[in-house]
């Protein structure tokens, strides 16, 4: 067929082949080799214990710290725990009130709380719920044996100072197993408590949603404003080309907030932070996502797409939206840092879920930081460009003397 043949003579259609076998090829090898081994990293995580009964006995905190397969990090007290923990640093704390042993001791049943920041990984989340539940488990086993063994051997001593006959003593001893048997199995109540949380289920999905709308949006804006620039490049300097894209970026990046803002409306995502700061954020976090993308279409032109689909699938992968970058593997855990879409999920679960407004602030400087960096870089790619503009046209009607 000549139609079919006059497709493989234009090169844009060999760009679209590439790039569905890119997409498969990149996002495979990307995501295959982050999340391998999650479940043995679970050590990188952190989980803080507020103890508050000076007279525990069983030292509780000292034996989480040696049985939890987590970092274990003692405060002294439960606001500077709770900071923490809005700073995403530990994912939950475990308060022992003053009154837990006193509570035992008495008719009372002592409660412990686990406090889990919902502003986070939902696999973090559910991680965290199932420890919680683990530990109270374990700890009310561990109650109820003591308190069975300490009631035995206390009546045991009772009937022996006592001078009673065999029979009667007997049957004394079998009320009281039968007393001690009926002991609550589970003495410990184990309060779970969600810092953070957001009404609807919707909003977990939001950073993602964010990163991968913004980042793609940008990806695919970048490249078709490259075509079009080169398609009128001999008209204009390299230069003149060059601050026209940035301001067309500029433009887009500080409209597209309104529509961002709009969407959440629309769809009932609660924010937690003022309309000004939000919309200086996604402006600035778009911003960046721009000139990031932009540097390897500088650089590379066209070919400068299957960049782009990685840093697409790295930024999805490191951002910690699907899991805690601490569980990744060391090479992406330490890659996150020069990626926008680490501070732009970290901003979103702050404007989404609350906790820590200054979070949002000091990713709002990363972000521009990135913006600066990938700015100049774009400079210097375009200082070693070519200027078609300067090619002289020869005027009409003179000749080449060879």
């Amino acid at each position: 067929m000549k139609e079919l043949k006059a497709f493989f003579k234009v090169r844009t259609t060999y760009m679209g082949i590439m790039a569905a076998i890119m997409f498969q090829l990149i996002f495979f090898s990307v995501w295959l080799t982050a999340y391998k081994g999650v479940q043995d990293r679970t050590d990188h995580l952190s989980i803080g214990v507020v103890n508050e009964d000076q007279k525990n006995e069983m030292d509780i905190a000292k034996e989480l710290g040696q049985t939890l397969p987590f970092q274990v990090k003692q405060y002294s007290t439960f606001k500077k725990a709770s900071r923490e923990m809005d700073e995403r640093k530990i994912e939950m704390i475990i308060h022992i009130p003053a009154n837990f042993t006193s509570s035992l001791k008495s008719e009372e049943r002592p409660s412990i709380y686990y406090w889990i920041n919902q502003a986070n990984a939902t696999s973090s989340k559910t991680m965290m719920e199932q420890v919680a539940k683990q530990v109270n488990h374990e700890l009310n086993e561990k109650v109820f044996l003591l308190q069975k063994a300490a009631g035995t051997a206390m009546f045991e001593q009772k009937l022996q100072e006592m001078p009673l006959e065999q029979p009667v003593a007997q049957a004394i001893e079998e009320a009281v197993q039968s007393a001690i048997a009926s002991i609550d199995p589970e003495p410990v109540e184990g309060v779970i408590k969600k810092t953070n949380a957001a009404e609807e289920f919707s909003a977990n999905l939001v950073p993602l949603m964010v990163i991968i709308s913004s980042f793609a949006g940008a990806m695919v804006m970048i490249m078709q404003i490259h075509e079009a620039a080169t398609t009128i490049r001999s008209a204009y300097s390299k230069w003149r080309l060059f601050f026209a894209r940035q301001l067309i970026n500029v433009g887009v990046a500080f409209l597209l907030p309104f529509l961002t803002i709009s969407l959440m409306k629309l769809f009932a995502v609660t924010s937690q932070e003022p309309f000004g700061m939000i919309y200086l954020f996604q402006a600035i976090m778009f911003l960046s996502f721009l000139t990031f993308a932009q540097v390897f279409v500088f650089l590379f032109g066209n070919l400068g797409m299957v960049f782009n689909i990685l840093a697409l699938s790295l930024q999805l992968v490191t951002s910690g939206v699907l899991v805690s970058r601490e569980l990744l593997a060391k090479g992406y855990h330490a890659l996150a840092p020069f990626l926008p879409a680490t501070y732009g999920a970290d901003g979103y679960y702050a404007i989404v879920f609350g906790g820590n407004s200054s979070i949002l602030k000091e990713n709002i400087w990363y972000l521009l930081l990135i913006t600066g960096i990938t700015f100049l870089l774009a400079i210097g790619a375009v200082a070693v460009w070519r200027d078609s503009s300067k090619e002289k046209v020869r005027p009409q009607g003179t000749s080449v003397v060879k």
